[in-house]
This record gives C-alpha cells, sequence and structure tokens, in this order.
C-alpha cells in the first residue's frame, strides 16, 4: 500500500489521469495507437503491399479480419501500417511547428521593432489563409511526399504557436525575477533556457496535443484527394477513398478506417484535454481533495 501511494505522489499525472475515465480513456487509445505503429510489422498478419487480384475485395474471415481491397491487399495490415502513417504526420507535424513557432515567437518578442513587425507580418499572412487552402497550395508546389506534407502542415500552424510564444513571452519577461536575473548580469539565452521556455511550454503542449489529432484529419483528407503519400504508402485516407469507389460492393472497406480516425482523433483531443486539466491548479486542487477522500475512506474500512 505505502509502494503505491509512493508512486501516485511521484507521478502524480498518471494520479490525475486515472481518476477520470475519460482521461483514461485518452490515454489508453494513444498508448494502443503508439504500440501499434511501433510494432506494425510484428503484429501484421499479412504484407500491406502484397496484392493477390484472386483475392480481391473478400468479406471478414478468419484468415482476413478486415477483408481485403480491391488489389487484394489484407485491410487489417494496411489499418496498422496506416496507423504508423497517421502518427508520423501528426506528431512530426506538430513537432516542428511547434519548435519553428517557439524560435519566431521568443526572437519576435526580444528583439521587437522591425523584427517583430516582420514576424507578425508573415504570422498574420499565414492566418489569412484558410488552413487546408494554405496547405493545397503548398503540397501542389512541393509535390505530395510524407516529408512535403509534414512541412506544409508545420508551416501551416507555425503562425498559431509563434503568436501564443511571443504573447507569453512578453507577459513572462516583465517579471520581476527576471527583470533581477538580467540585472544580476544573467544572459539571455540563459534567462530564455532556465525561466522562459518552461513558463511557455505549458500551454504549447496542450496546443499540440489537440492539434495531432487535427493533422492526423488533415493528412487522411490529402491522402482522399489524391495530395497526400504518394502510393504504395499504407494511409488511412487512401483507405478512404478506396471505400468510397467501392462502397456499394464492400461499404465495410470505407467503415474501418472511418472508425480508425475517429478513434485517433478522439483519443488525442481526451488526452489533451488530461493534460490542460493537470495544469490548470483549480482541478489539480480539486482531484487532489476527492482523492484524499477516497484514500481517507479506504483506511478507515
Amino acid at each position: 500500500m505505502n509502494t503505491k501511494k509512493g508512486f501516485l505522489k511521484r507521478f502524480e499525472i498518471f494520479s490525475f489521469i486515472l481518476s477520470s475515465p475519460l482521461r483514461c480513456l485518452g490515454a489508453v487509445i494513444v498508448a494502443s495507437l503508439l504500440f501499434i505503429a511501433i510494432f506494425a510489422p510484428a503484429i501484421a498478419p499479412y504484407d500491406p503491399y502484397d496484392i493477390n487480384p484472386v483475392n480481391r475485395l473478400s468479406e471478414i474471415s478468419f484468415t482476413h479480419p478486415f477483408g481485403t481491397d480491391n488489389l487484394g491487399r489484407d485491410v487489417l495490415s494496411r489499418m496498422f501500417y496506416g496507423t504508423r502513417t497517421a502518427l508520423f504526420v501528426g506528431m512530426m507535424g506538430v513537432s516542428v511547428s511547434l519548435l519553428m513557432g517557439l524560435i519566431l515567437g521568443m526572437i519576435a518578442a526580444y528583439c521587437g521593432s522591425i523584427i517583430d513587425d516582420a514576424i507578425l507580418l508573415l504570422f498574420d499572412t499565414l492566418r489569412s489563409f484558410p488552413t487546408i487552402i494554405l496547405i493545397l497550395v503548398i503540397i501542389s508546389v512541393v509535390g505530395p511526399s510524407i516529408t512535403n506534407i509534414v512541412l506544409a502542415l508545420a508551416i501551416t500552424f507555425m503562425s498559431t504557436y509563434g503568436r501564443a510564444v511571443r504573447a507569453r513571452t512578453l507577459s513572462v519577461k516583465e517579471e520581476d525575477y527576471i527583470k533581477a536575473a538580467e540585472a544580476l548580469g544573467a544572459r539571455r539565452l540563459r534567462i530564455i533556457r532556465s525561466h522562459i521556455i518552461k513558463n511557455v511550454v505549458g500551454p504549447l503542449i496542450i496546443m499540440a496535443g489537440m492539434d495531432v489529432g487535427y493533422m492526423i484529419a488533415l493528412e487522411a483528407g490529402l491522402s482522399f484527394l489524391g495530395l497526400g503519400v504518394p502510393p504504395p504508402t499504407a494511409s488511412w485516407g487512401k483507405m478512404l477513398r478506396v471505400g468510397f469507389d467501392y462502397m456499394l460492393k464492400d461499404p465495410l472497406l470505407i467503415i474501418w478506417p472511418s472508425i480508425a480516425l475517429f478513434v485517433a482523433v478522439a483519443g488525442f483531443s481526451l488526452l489533451a484535454e488530461a493534460l490542460r486539466n493537470f495544469l490548470d491548479p483549480s482541478v489539480r486542487r480539486s482531484v487532489k481533495g476527492s482523492l484524499s477522500a477516497i484514500r481517507s475512506q479506504e483506511s478507515i474500512s
């Protein structure tokens, strides 16, 4: 019992997530997706790129639990490999856009003047375009590939992170402890590394969690339109396209990737909401109080 209490005390975020069924669900979904993406080659029953025209559009069976597509490829195996594509694009897109926004936002906040105006103009220009239109324009220029999709998503979302970083940095740099550090001769890079970044990262993590699901959906949309990852790479969006074309013959072909997309977006949204609540002091105090009351009751009984 003492070991369990020590574990929960040390890993407070785990006890916070375990305190709510929805938070648990989000964490389980994301963990499951990561497991599938990492171990897809080991758990996929077939080669997802193995074409078998004789076995095309076969129904659900023990040999093919999700059936086969129009080229006779195993749908379950393609679902597993599609998870890798979705998570790679979503997580890499968020990571690159967050990094770009973090750098440009801090440069704008610290340099000010003409540099600040130029960076803000860049952010405003990017935000003036509808998200999907800007992504389509970038993909049309650089061509469809998994790297270019990540780049297009990063450029499109960069302004959102950059503005958030700039606003937060301008607020934090006026705090007394920052001014005291500057007065003591601390270098600007040290102040940024030791004080600014840790105060800026919290809100960015929440935004990033929400945007992973959004980017996964955008990648699927691009692949559905034929502007996503090139064939034969497995993608939920390409599976949706095939399912749409053969919807009357085999409606399950469009149902499986639709469920996967819904579950992935919901999982990352729930986990991002859990992180937002965890970083909110009032919510954390409320959950701590509830957990303490439950443990007190258990110890009495």
